[in-house]
C-alpha cells in the first residue's frame, strides 16, 4: 500500500493534513489527515518500513472506492473505529501479504485507521513460514497474531490521546512481536539492485550474490513470496503509473520505452494486471488521486476489477 501511503522519507514523522501530491507542488484540501513514522527502534527497522495515521474528514470522497496500487509488501490494518470494506472483506483488523494486486477501501466520514508496512521480506519474519503460502492474500489478523494480543492492542491504541502516542504503541507491540530479527543481508541487497535506477538483470543479481539462479528463486519465494522476475515486474510497474502521474503528456510508448517494456501491448496488459485498470482510464482517473490512494472509482467499476 506504499503507493498510496508515499514513500519513506529521512524524518522520523510526517504530516500531511489533506495535502495532494501535484508535480512537486503540495495543494491542501480538507479532505484527510495522514502521518507517517519511521519506527525509532533499529532491530524494527530491518524489516519495518514504516507506521502510518490515517483520518477521513471530507465527505467529498465517500463515493465508489478508493484504490491502492500493490508493491509487494506486507501490509497491517488496525480500524480505530468501525470496521472497514476492504476489496470485498470487511474487518476491524487484517493483514494483506506480499500484495501484487490493487486494494479497494470503502471510505467513509471519520474513518481512522493506522497501517503497519513491512519490507517485501517482512512477512517470512512476522511469521514464520514461507512467504509464498500467503501470496497476495486479505486475511483476518488472528493469522498472525492471537485474539487476545489484537483486542489488547486494538484498546490500547484507541484509549491513546494523541498520534505520538498511537505510533508508540504500536511500534512497541510490533517489537515485542518480531523480537531480534537476523535479516538475510543478501534480501535487502537484492530489492535495492531491483530498485535502482537501473535495474540489474536476474543473472547479474544471482552472480552478485554468488548463488545459482535456483538459488535466488528460492530465496525469494521464501522471504518474499514471489519470484525476482514477478517482483521486478510489480517494481516496473509502480515506476510506469508514476510516469503517467507526473507528466500527462507522456505517450504510453515513451512510458513503456522507458520503463523497459518490450512494447505497448505488455505495457497495458502489465498495468490491467496489477493495477485493475488500464493506463488510458488510469490518466483520466489520476486527477482525483492523493498521496493516500492512488485513484476512486465508481462502485460498478470496482466490482469489475475485483471480479475479472
Amino acid at each position: 500500500m506504499e503507493s498510496g501511503l508515499g514513500c519513506p522519507c529521512n524524518r522520523a514523522s510526517i504530516t500531511k493534513s489533506g495535502s495532494r501530491l501535484n508535480h512537486g507542488r503540495v495543494n491542501f484540501t480538507p479532505i484527510m489527515i495522514q502521518q507517517l513514522h519511521i519506527p525509532k527502534n533499529p532491530a524494527l527497522l530491518q524489516v519495518v518500513k514504516f507506521i502510518t495515521y490515517v483520518e477521513l474528514t471530507q465527505e467529498d470522497i465517500l463515493d465508489g472506492r478508493t484504490a491502492i496500487f500493490p508493491n509487494a509488501t506486507t501490509n497491517i490494518l488496525f480500524s480505530l473505529d468501525e470496521d472497514i470494506l476492504v476489496n470485498q472483506t470487511s474487518s476491524s483488523n487484517s493483514i494483506y501479504t506480499s500484495c501484487s494486486s490493487t486494494v479497494f477501501f470503502k471510505p467513509f466520514e471519520g474513518m481512522k485507521f493506522m497501517t503497519v508496512q513491512f519490507h517485501s521480506y517482512g512477512l517470512s519474519y512476522l511469521k514464520k513460514i514461507p512467504a509464498f503460502e500467503l501470496l497476495d492474500a486479505l486475511s483476518h489478523l488472528d493469522i498472525i497474531f492471537s485474539a487476545s494480543d489484537i483486542e489488547r492492542v486494538s484498546s490500547r491504541l484507541k484509549e491513546c490521546k494523541t498520534i505520538g502516542e498511537k505510533f508508540t504503541a504500536l511500534e512497541m507491540f510490533v517489537s515485542k512481536k518480531i523480537g531480534l530479527p537476523e535479516v538475510d543481508p543478501r534480501l535487502p541487497y537484492s530489492l535495492q539492485l531491483l530498485n535502482s535506477e537501473h535495474s540489474i538483470s536476474i543473472d547479474a543479481l544471482s552472480q552478485s550474490l554468488c548463488i545459482s539462479s535456483r538459488g535466488l528463486q528460492k530465496l525469494f519465494k521464501k522471504h518474499i513470496g514471489m519470484s525476482p522476475v514477478y517482483y521486478r515486474k510489480i517494481i516496473r510497474f509502480n515506476k510506469a503509473a508514476q510516469l503517467l502521474l507526473n507528466d500527462s503528456n507522456n505517450s504510453l510508448t515513451q512510458v513503456s520505452y522507458d520503463c523497459g517494456y518490450f512494447d505497448q501491448a505488455h505495457f497495458i496488459k502489465d498495468f490491467k494486471e496489477f493495477g485493475g485498470i488500464s493506463p488510458s482510464e488510469f490518466l483520466r482517473l489520476k486527477s482525483d488521486s492523493s498521496d493516500f490512494y492512488n485513484y476512486k472509482v465508481t462502485e460498478l467499476h470496482t466490482l469489475d476489477a475485483l471480479n475479472p
